[in-house]
């Protein structure tokens, strides 16, 4: 279909200052930032323009490295990590070692007595039982129902979780209820995982919903730390959970490249390694 005159004026109007071209690819990003494969043709009806402009919008975003151009639609960049969009039980086993290692790094954190919270992921899980197996005396808050199970059954921890709706592929509880419940607890220490870490931005979610519980634990922690593998920061994703500056350790499974460690640390970052890793 030929793209006409009015359309071309229509997709280049501005409202309130902004060019709706504008617009309109930074709600193509926020689509594809899903992790999934959008169609041409599905973008043209939904934005109302022809497919000539969906074309024009998806070249321009692949130049800026946003997206990548597939055959008849628009994908993520190759390191989105579209992980983190898959079940948790799919999760578990994708770079298992690697996430068992970070987890062992984090447990140097946790002392009797503390109040923490556990964020809901499948490194957070693994860091969940390997908690269980050492048995140390927490209260813990959590909106994930495996990791609730596995501290309960422990005998050592008192657990609570969180209320919400439940998302059913990454088992935790999400939503405003979740929010309000945070709002009225305070932490002596708060541990989350992460899709990506950027030595610019920060720690990365897949969702708007990752950053803003992210935002609410990081108010209500005395101490903020994420657990994650080192192939993270290779990887990008689509929000800002937390700027470096907001967090006090990071524990990964091994040293990252010296350039990036140098910007860890220089935000303030303790870097935590399990113990055999060279140079922990």
């Amino acid at each position: 279909m030929n793209e006409t005159s009015t359309d071309r004026s229509r997709a280049s109007r501005r409202r309130d200052g902004v060019p709706l071209s504008a617009a309109r690819q930074q709600r193509i990003l926020a689509l594809v930032a899903r992790g999934e494969v959008i169609a041409v043709g599905d973008l043209a009806l939904q934005f109302g323009v022809s497919q000539e402009t969906i074309r024009r919008d998806i070249r321009a975003l692949e130049e800026a490295g946003g997206l990548r151009r597939v055959h008849g639609g628009a994908a993520p960049p190759a390191t989105v990590d579209l992980t983190a969009r898959r079940p948790v039980v799919e999760r578990l086993n994708v770079e298992r070692d690697a996430k068992l290692r970070a987890a062992e790094a984090a447990l140097p954190l946790f002392a009797d007595g503390m109040n923490v919270f556990l964020g809901g992921s499948s490194t957070m899980l693994l860091l969940a039982e390997a908690l269980a197996a050492r048995r140390p005396a927490l209260s813990v808050t959590t909106n994930m129902v495996d990791i609730a199970t596995v501290l309960a059954a422990s005998g050592r921890c008192k657990v609570t979780l969180l209320g919400g709706l439940m998302n059913a592929a990454t088992r935790t509880l999400i939503g405003p209820q979740t929010l309000e419940a945070l709002d009225r607890q305070v932490f002596d220490l708060a541990l989350c995982g992460a899709s990506a870490i950027d030595p610019l931005h920060g720690v990365l979610g897949p969702s708007e919903w990752h950053a803003a519980i992210g935002r609410a634990v990081g108010k209500r922690s005395q101490r903020l730390a994420f657990v994650a593998d080192a192939s993270k920061f290779a990887r990008t994703d689509a929000h800002v959970v937390q700027p470096l500056s907001a967090i006090d350790s990071l524990a990964i499974d091994r040293r990252p490249s010296p350039e990036i460690e140098q910007k860890i640390v220089a935000a303030g970052i303790a870097l935590l390694l399990p113990a055999a890793s060279d140079g922990a």
